[in-house]
């Protein structure tokens, strides 16, 4: 827009053609905006006619915008800049291998554009050698660029894909497979962070063992899978009816734990009678069970295996008055 304001008056291209690519790219607004053609389609078709405009601008230059040694300045610190910037914006927006293959091409019509405008001058004398060279040394340096960008790229592709992986597998180190809840591993480090947070800031700390009652059954009479089916049933209900400060988790087998931060046994109390109520009145692919549960609450001075085996004693005395319980302590 700006060369379009303070174009020479004898500039054809920018006076009848800057118009043109701009309007095409501002009709990408509200495509952008309502997402009717997918990010990636629309990138390549972005760069597309991004390097069209920039080109076309050097061929108007070498062919039709009169002598090219008056030019020089403007091409070298003008246009080959953008022909750079293009080449970037490349691997920016397609990646590294589409992003080498578009700024190849850019290269490429680049000296195919600049060779056939300067033959006849340079044949002529109307261009002299040091110009033609001066030119072939600015390709070289975008070769350059090109070398330069595909390699930080490969670098960027490598970290950023060893980072995934990385989060992948902490990820699925600290998940159970087929709950996708918080495993074991990651409940004992939880837990072992919040008994510290407790001691230091005096904080309370409560935790809640729930086990399924009679799961064995569910599996002797309706399968495997229906009984898989039922423990994600019980977990996603514990998860949805869990505070976000908590931690729910599968402890082992049917078994799962609650670590609650900052309440007291009271308030944990409350909280495993709704998930219990919530559970009894679900059904979970057509089979309807009921949970015992364990409350306790962090004492001062204790340690991670004294409060888990406390809770673990409360949830069997859950189970032997009869199942589908809460007993806290």
């Amino acid at each position: 827009m700006l060369s379009w304001i303070i174009r020479d008056p004898a500039d054809s291209f920018i006076k009848f053609l800057y118009p043109v690519f701009s309007l095409i790219l501002a009709s990408f607004v509200p495509i952008v905006y309502k997402s009717w053609i997918p990010l990636r389609r629309l990138e390549v078709i972005l760069i597309s006619i991004i390097s069209a405009m920039v080109l076309s601008r050097l061929f108007w230059h070498f062919h039709f915008s009169g002598s090219i040694s008056d030019q020089m300045l403007m091409l070298i610190a003008g246009h080959y800049w953008a022909v750079g910037m293009t080449i970037v914006g490349g691997f920016v927006m397609l990646g590294h291998k589409k992003g080498l293959v578009a700024g190849g091409t850019v290269i490429f019509v680049s000296l195919i554009v600049a060779a056939s405008g300067m033959s006849g001058p340079l044949v002529s004398g109307e261009v002299s050698l040091e110009h033609a060279v001066y030119i072939v040394r600015v390709h070289l340096f975008l070769g350059l660029l090109l070398g330069l960008t595909s390699a930080a790229t490969t670098i960027r592709d490598k970290y950023r894909d060893a980072l995934i992986r990385t989060d992948l597998l902490e990820e699925m180190a600290q998940t159970d497979m087929l709950t996708g809840i918080a495993n074991r591993r990651c409940a004992e480090n939880f837990l072992s962070q919040q008994i510290y947070l407790t001691e230091r800031y005096g904080r309370k700390l409560s935790i809640i063992t729930a086990d399924v009652d009679h799961f064995k059954d569910v599996n002797d009479n309706h399968g495997h899978a229906i009984g898989d089916k039922v423990l994600i049933g019980v977990a996603n209900t514990l998860k949805s009816y869990a505070r976000e400060s908590d931690m729910v988790s599968r402890w082992g087998g049917e078994e799962f734990l609650i670590i609650a931060p900052e309440i007291g046994v009271t308030e944990a109390q409350k909280m495993a009678e709704r998930f219990k109520e919530t559970i009894a009145m679900s059904s979970f692919s057509g089979v309807k069970v009921t949970v015992s549960m364990g409350v306790t609450e962090f004492k001062k001075g204790e340690s991670m295996d004294s409060i888990l085996m406390r809770a673990d004693d409360l949830l069997y005395r859950a189970k032997v008055t009869g199942r589908n319980a809460t007993v806290s302590g």
